[in-house]
């Protein structure tokens, strides 16, 4: 996830800015302090430390060259039309692109190797640097996988440029505190690329930040939990994350009724169970058990045979089944309770999901029962006919309603809270100077 990823990156950098007198850091030593490394062993870290720096300069290139077809100047009015693309390019950023594309290829440091991410190092600031180059490496996969092409928004596309310019300021500053390494090689036009940076700051800092970016990015696959039930709650947690996953096939809609009747009577057993422990939680899935019980009643006449979801329909019939046996001996985990609202407000997602696509495709059907006339069928009164009919507008409306307000009130992604309090610490370490003697400034 890019949260995770860029929130390393930027700690371990605010680390590395604070760490002074690097020369002596990595054994060189001073007239007061021996000398614990040889020139040849100082020269073969600069190598290592240049090999992690060149693997966070990739990944500042690669968000740039992600972002940068769809940014939008804070200086140039965005286009009405979304179909269309900015009258004038984001020059700032297309200039901090170019040099970050001259100085990863001039660069003579090749990218570190398997066995120098996962290895620690004995040194505290090389250490620092590889847990750069590990949350750079890992957050390569962020910027294709929902990041990139179009999928940002203005604000968080510039709350992405802003963060890729705090990390290139912060590499300048320390390309300029690590020069007397032995062997060191400094950047590539490092005063070009800092001017480009601060001005890329400077134009993503004129509008709010929108840090629900950081929710973005790649996630690892979800698999499947095999095997027999695990005991307790636990075993409630297995059902509810299979079926999670299992309601990725888009069910029809009686077994779309069924797991609707599944989470009714989950709902309600759970909440009765946890009333004692988590009340906040009990009222919150009390409250769910209301939603789907109207939820079932407007499922009632809905047709349609499009689809499968006989496995999401088992896994919530176990679900119900294993909660239904959980007694208030049972050892109730916060944290557990907890998976289980994520699961719950997951699948209450996954089901709105599945109806607004139903009904938009005429997927699912209204049921609506009509008048016949009576024909000599031998029975003292004619019967009502059944038709299925694509949703009106207003029964269509109540559905959109019902989904909106019950099963996803809050579709804006909230922020992590340190979001912004870790870009802050990193601001704080790029300009931060330590004083020494007569209040002069020592590098």
């Amino acid at each position: 996830m890019y949260g995770e990823s860029a929130d390393r990156l930027r700690a371990e950098l605010g680390v590395l800015l604070s760490q002074h007198r690097v020369p002596l850091r990595i054994g060189g030593g001073t007239h007061t302090v021996p000398v614990t490394t040889t020139t040849e062993e100082r020269r073969q870290i600069g190598e290592q430390i240049r090999r992690y720096r060149q693997s966070a300069l990739v990944w500042c290139h690669q968000g740039t060259v992600a972002v940068a077809p769809a940014a939008v100047s804070a200086l140039v009015r965005a286009p009405t039309n979304p179909f269309l693309a900015a009258s004038e390019p984001h020059d700032a950023l297309h200039a901090m692109q170019r040099t970050l594309d001259h100085t990863v290829r001039t660069s003579t440091a090749a990218l570190p190797t398997l066995d120098e991410l996962t290895t620690p190092h004995a040194l505290p600031l090389v250490e620092s640097w590889r847990q750069v180059a590990r949350a750079a490496a890992l957050g390569e996969h962020d910027f294709t996988a929902s990041l990139g092409q179009g999928r940002l928004d203005s604000r968080q596309q510039r709350t992405v440029i802003g963060d890729i310019s705090a990390v290139v300021r912060a590499l300048v500053v320390l390309d300029q505190r690590y020069r007397n390494i032995p062997g060191w090689e400094k950047l590539s036009h490092a005063d070009r690329l800092g001017w480009g940076a601060l001005a890329c700051a400077l134009d993503a800092s004129l509008a709010p930040p929108d840090y629900s970016v950081d929710l973005r990015g790649w996630r690892p696959p979800i698999k499947l939990i095999t095997g027999p039930a695990k005991p307790g709650l636990l075993g409630v947690l297995q059902a509810q994350h299979n079926l999670v996953l299992r309601m990725r096939t888009f069910p029809n809609a009686l077994n779309l009724r069924l797991v609707v009747d599944s989470q009714r009577l989950l709902s309600g057993s759970i909440s009765k169970l946890v009333q004692p422990v988590e009340p906040d939680l009990a009222e919150k899935w009390s409250a769910r058990e209301q939603t789907y019980t109207t939820l079932q009643q407007e499922l009632r006449n809905v047709a349609g045979n499009i689809g499968r979801g006989n496995l999401a329909v088992a896994e919530g019939s176990y679900a119900v089944s294993r909660a239904t046996a959980l007694t208030a001996d049972n050892d109730l985990d916060p944290r557990a309770l907890h998976g289980l609202d994520r699961l719950f407000d997951r699948l209450d997602h996954r089901i709105a999901d599945v109806i607004d696509d139903g009904v938009r495709r005429n997927t699912y059907v209204a049921r609506v029962s009509m008048p016949q006339l009576a024909a000599d069928s031998g029975r003292m009164t004619a019967g009502l006919a059944e038709r299925h009919v694509p949703f009106s507008a207003s029964d269509r409306l109540d559905l959109s309603e019902l989904i909106k307000s019950r099963l996803r009130p809050s579709s804006t992604p909230l922020a992590p809270p340190a979001a912004a309090r870790s870009r802050a610490e990193l601001h704080a370490a790029i300009v931060h100077r330590p004083r020494g003697r007569g209040n002069s400034i020592e590098m």
